[in-house]
């Protein structure tokens, strides 16, 4: 009986442990994942952004560019985003989770997404992927027990919405070939995005400083993690813009919000982020 004691305390403390230590798989994954698209996307573009870059994009977007002053300002292949602390709701009636959000994209079509939180005390971690224009959104409870993996063509489809949504944390996204546009009128216009075989379609607005405002596109499926499956309207909205010290304008606040037939899901929202450029 004693051996059966201390052999169970013994792994009981190593299951401890190893929930303490920094590493898990599935951020190991996500960190290599990241270098490796960072490396391929170094020589993507250089030099600055100029007139002639944007002359052939609608002129709300073009507008956007000399508003937000890049014009004659470096060209990026990159952006990090760290949001800390942010709460993720499931449904307006449920007390949200906490996250800590790490996102990366690259000026091709690649998304990168870590989410690091605890369930009941046990660490937990999501991630999000686009890469080559496919898509799964993968959970894991104490580094190894999978939750939900969900892939296929509506998270393909998902996952590049996803990334036209937060392109404006990476405005060289908007030089893309891959990115086909139409003017709708003065404050709005709409870019398809066709890569891969892979499609997605929305809408982008601007406010009345001429800066992006939101995305919106009826063209996502709402993906529960038991694999359900509802298009209904969704939105990443962007209220707040601020100048860095080279005059650079970027997004200060962001919400991701699905519009469901009982009203609107804010189901995420972070304000006052770190934003890193490469």
């Amino acid at each position: 009986m004693i051996w059966v004691l201390c052999s169970i305390a013994i792994m009981v403390l190593a299951v401890i442990i190893f929930l303490l230590i920094p590493y898990s798989p599935i951020r190991s994954k996500f960190q290599r994942d990241v270098q490796s698209h960072l490396e391929l996307s170094s020589a993507m573009y250089t030099g600055i952004f100029t007139k002639e870059d944007t002359a052939s994009l609608p002129e709300p977007v073009q507008n956007h560019f000399r508003m937000a002053g890049l014009i004659g300002k470096p060209i990026p292949n990159s952006v990090r985003a760290f949001m800390s602390s942010v709460p993720l709701y499931e449904t307006n009636d449920k007390p949200p989770l906490n996250i800590d959000y790490t996102l990366y994209l690259f000026a091709s079509p690649v998304r990168l997404a870590h989410i690091q939180t605890s369930m009941f005390g046990i660490p937990f971690e999501g991630y999000d992927s686009s890469q080559e224009g496919i898509g799964f959104m993968k959970g894991v409870i104490g580094k190894v027990f999978t939750l939900f993996n969900v892939a296929g063509p509506n998270m393909d489809s998902g996952q590049i919405l996803t990334w036209l949504g937060e392109a404006p944390l990476l405005p060289s996204i908007f030089l893309s070939e891959y990115i086909i546009w139409e003017t709708i009128d003065a404050t709005s216009v709409r870019a398809t995005l066709n890569y891969k075989g892979v499609t997605g379609s929305g809408v982008y607005t601007f406010d009345e400083n001429g800066f992006f405002q939101s995305f919106h596109t009826k063209g996502r499926a709402k993906i529960d993690t038991n694999g359900s499956v509802e298009y209904i309207g969704w939105s990443a909205m962007y209220d707040e813009w601020q100048q860095d010290e080279n005059g650079t304008c970027a997004p200060y606040s962001v919400r991701a919000v699905w519009h469901e037939s009982g009203g609107d899901l804010v189901y995420f929202a972070s304000s006052g982020f770190d934003v890193v450029y490469d």
